[in-house]
Formats: C-alpha cells, sequence, structure tokens
C-alpha cells in the first residue's frame, strides 16, 4: 500500500508498505501563542504512537522549526519509536532542538540527495528568502512527493530543472506537490495603516499570489497533483475574536481555489482534500465518503476548541504568567534591542547578500509601560513602532514566548511611518527572536 494521509496544517503520513513519513508533526500546542490547527488533527497522536512502535519503520520529516511544524511535546513521545530527517541548515539549531526531544537517529539531507530505507531525501535551502526554511522532497520507487511547506515562492530555474529531472520517471499523477496557499505573517491583520476593507483587499490579493506561486512551481515540474494546505489554523486571541469570523485570515476553501484557478485552465490539478483524507497517487479517498462543508467544518472546530477550553493555553488566555519588576523590564527590552542591532551587524558581514536593507529602518517596542528605541540609520526610509500587550511584552523579554508571537500570533500591532514595505525588517527579527529567546535571556534574568 502507498499513500499520503492528509492529517492537519502541514502534517501528512507518507505510507509506502511497512515504511511511514510523517512530516512536520502539529497536535494542539498553540503555535505562535495563539494558532490552533483548524481543521484539527484527524489521527489521534495515540495512533502513531502505536504506529510508530508497530512498524519499527517510522521517520519523521521536520522541515523547519516553527511551532506550526515542530511539535516538541509531540515529538519527544515519538522520539524513542522513530528516526528524524532534516535539512542541512547553517545553523545547527534545529538538529538541537530535536534532539533534546530525544532524537537519537537525525538523518540531515542536503541537495545532494540521501537515501532512508525505502525513501530517497533532498532538501533546497532558498537562502535569500530565509535561512532556516527548507523545501524537502521525498522519492519512493513509483512516486515522488514535494513536501514545499511554506515555501511558496518562484523557485530557481537550476533547483525547477533538477527537481524535474528527478520526477520525470514518474507518471504526472504519481507526482504529487504540497505546497502552503495560506498568509502566515501578522501583514496586513495587525497593521494600523489599513482599514477593515484594505485589509480584506490585501488578504486576498495575498492569499491569490500564494496560491499561483505553489501552482506555477508544481507546474514547473511538472507535477499531476497539488495539495493546499500549510494554511490551516486560526488565531485565538482574547478580545480579538473578530479574527474567527475568517474574512482576514482563515485558509480559502477548495472551492475557491479550484475557482480562482479555472480561469488558468488548472482546477483539475487541485485535489480535493481535508484532514483525513487519503491519496493513493490515483484518487482521493474520503473516509466518510462525503465532502465536509469547509464553514461547518470551521465553526466545529471553533465550538469543540471552546467547549474543551483549550484556547487556556494560547497567550492571551492565560490567567497567570511570570511579571518582571519594572528595573528588569527596561533592562531586559535594551538587551533585547541592542542584541539585535549587533546580530544584523555580524550577520550582514557573513552573509551580505541576506536583506542588507534591514538597516534602512529605525524602529520602537513599547507597551501601556515602557517603550525604547532601536536606530539602525541616521536617515531611516521608515519608523515602525510595535505595540504590544503589556503582557506579550513581559513575556518576550523573558524568554517564556517568541517574537513571532507578537507578529505572526497577531498579538501586537504594528504601525508603519510612512507606509512601505518592511519585510526586511520582519525577517531579522524572526531570525532573532529565536537567538534571544534560545542563547541570551537565560544570561541577564
Amino acid at each position: 500500500m502507498k499513500k499520503v494521509t492528509f492529517l492537519n496544517h502541514a502534517s501528512v503520513l507518507i505510507q509506502d508498505g511497512d515504511s511511514f513519513i510523517l512530516t512536520d508533526p502539529w497536535y494542539n500546542k498553540a503555535a505562535f501563542g495563539s494558532w490552533l490547527p483548524t481543521p484539527p488533527t484527524f489521527y489521534n497522536p495515540a495512533y502513531l504512537l502505536a504506529l510508530a512502535r508497530s512498524s519499527k519503520n517510522f521517520y519523521v520529516a521536520v522541515s523547519h522549526g516553527h511551532d506550526d511544524h515542530v511539535d516538541d511535546k509531540l515529538l519527544s513521545l515519538l522520539a524513542p519509536h522513530a528516526a528524524c530527517v532534516i535539512p542541512k541548515y547553517r545553523s545547527p539549531g534545529l538538529k538541537k532542538r530535536l534532539t533534546k526531544c530525544g532524537f537519537e537517529d537525525i538523518t540531515e539531507v542536503d541537495r545532494e540527495g540521501q537515501q532512508v530505507d525505502k525513501f530517497y531525501f533532498k532538501s533546497y535551502v532558498f537562502e535569500d528568502i530565509s535561512m532556516d526554511d527548507a523545501m524537502l522532497t521525498i522519492y519512493g520507487d513509483d512516486y515522488g512527493v514535494v513536501h514545499a511547506n511554506d515555501n511558496w515562492q518562484l523557485m530557481p530555474d537550476d533547483i525547477l530543472w533538477e527537481m524535474r529531472r528527478d520526477l520525470a520517471k514518474y507518471p504526472p499523477k504519481r507526482r504529487l506537490f504540497m505546497s502552503q496557499t495560506n498568509l502566515a505573517d501578522g501583514f496586513p491583520t495587525i497593521y494600523e495603516n489599513y482599514s477593515a476593507d484594505e485589509k480584506r483587499n490585501i488578504v486576498d490579493e495575498r492569499q491569490s499570489r500564494i496560491i499561483l506561486g505553489g501552482i506555477k512551481n508544481a507546474l514547473a515540474v511538472n507535477s499531476g497533483a497539488f495539495l493546499s494546505y500549510a494554511g490551516m489554523a486560526l488565531p485565538f486571541i482574547s478580545g480579538e475574536e473578530h479574527l474567527l469570523d475568517g474574512s482576514n485570515v482563515y485558509v480559502k476553501s477548495i472551492s475557491d481555489i479550484r475557482e480562482l484557478l479555472e480561469q488558468y485552465g488548472l482546477k483539475d490539478m487541485v485535489l480535493n482534500m481535508c484532514p483525513g483524507d487519503s491519496y493513493d497517487f490515483s484518487e482521493v479517498h474520503k473516509p466518510f465518503g462525503i465532502n465536509i462543508d469547509h464553514q461547518d467544518m470551521k465553526e466545529s472546530c471553533i465550538d469543540f476548541y471552546k467547549h474543551y477550553d483549550w484556547f487556556a493555553s494560547c497567550d492571551t488566555y492565560e490567567k497567570n504568567h511570570a511579571k518582571p519588576n519594572d528595573e528588569l523590564k527596561r533592562r531586559l527590552l535594551e538587551i533585547f534591542l541592542s542584541n539585535f542591532k549587533s546580530f544584523v551587524t555580524n550577520k550582514l558581514e557573513k552573509v551580505p547578500e541576506f536583506h542588507p536593507d534591514v538597516v534602512n529602518f529605525n524602529f520602537s517596542f513599547e507597551d501601556s509601560d515602557i517603550s525604547s528605541t532601536c536606530e539602525m540609520t541616521d536617515s531611516p526610509v521608515a519608523f515602525v513602532t510595535f505595540k504590544f500587550r503589556n503582557e506579550i511584552l513581559e513575556k518576550i523579554l523573558l524568554g517564556s514566548s517568541n517574537w513571532e508571537n507578537c507578529y505572526v500570533g497577531y498579538q501586537g500591532n504594528v504601525l508603519v511611518e510612512p507606509d512601505t514595505n518592511i519585510n526586511p525588517l520582519i525577517r531579522w527579527l524572526s531570525m532573532f527572536g529565536y537567538v534571544y529567546q534560545n542563547r541570551i535571556v537565560d544570561d541577564y534574568r
């Protein structure tokens, strides 16, 4: 038996006889402090654990270190019974994290590729976009799977050529391309520069561009099947429940995606799959024999999470959190900002081509108690104000939450004056947030 079962978000279970690959596992841990998988995981992890114990050929493939792709608690449960495959990055951060989860057998793969059991893995890191995210390709004897996860941007020509060559030995329907089709950041949802109508228009345009980017990559490698995934989550934030209405951040339905692609003659390429469905490299199989309505699924998830109080795991619903005194809070904020500036300077010396225009922005962090500015230049293109709830900024400064909880987790607001693209600053803050949380803050708390 050979099939791909869609579990949730960017997690699928690839089966090849008695061998299995679980990609980017995420169960119910609140990613970025607010995201919960919507739809939820189809298999309870107890089944995955039992499968790992029974099959003896169970592998976990992790594309990158974001919490919606790495559920540490679930991974620590699977680790004694599974091996792990990851991309080879410049930084050892992901490998160290998985080692901490308990994995003893970790294989790092790069563009040269490596055989693991029945599967041949390759990875592709687009360092001009991100130095800590990657595509994984997984090849069996008669099928190929592209686990693109969050990499929807058009691939470089040399990678397209190589991937097309590798996939050419399989019939089109046995070439499955899986790619993100939804937003994964705070723009424009948390930006004060735009009205509600402007935000909806921007979200729709961005979602369409991401979908078309993934589809173009799939077409470029002659894939005959496309899975829309890696966007199935909703943010649960106290006082911001309007975000659950779906108009801003909920993933597009398969019918909406197909309608978008119909004008290009590509709608039939998109598989009609919801978590629980499986693809046997020929057709989709549904566990209940019918399609579950997109809106019904969303509303049922919200009702379920409320009923079982899963909201309590989200940052803004927590009733208690560690609170630093005023002196420590101010000191940690200055440490964060000064170390960020040093981090950028040092990294740009080693990788000068990675978004050097970060130095064109000055910015500040503020909550109702404190504010501090990081001056990257004397002549800024724009000034950016990041506005936090007190408890969120305190958690970030103490290291119990990551900076991305504010931006990707929609737990803050952003004002850009004048309005301009601040992606370089966001990318650097995203990288540094993990460095601060894992390497710096412990020395000062």
